[in-house]
């Protein structure tokens, strides 16, 4: 990742094509999940979380399907 500075332009605008930029490749979220050690057990239980939130969603969008 990087970020080129033009001459006439100002840096808070070359900050927040930065931070944009590290929003896009989800920079802030990887380091959180890095800062702390999480126990396997842990990682699978927000794994199936994840999964069944999923599995929600898209039960409930063909029930709604259906009724159209």
């Amino acid at each position: 990742m990087s970020i080129i500075v033009h001459k006439n332009e100002p840096v808070d605008e070359a900050l927040k094509r930065l931070h944009a930029e590290s929003i896009r490749e989800n920079i802030f979220d990887t380091f959180n999940k890095k800062r702390y050690h999480v126990k396997e057990s842990r990682k699978k239980y927000e794994k199936k979380k994840e999964w069944l939130k999923r599995k929600k969603r898209h039960r409930s969008a063909k029930r709604k399907q259906k009724r159209s």
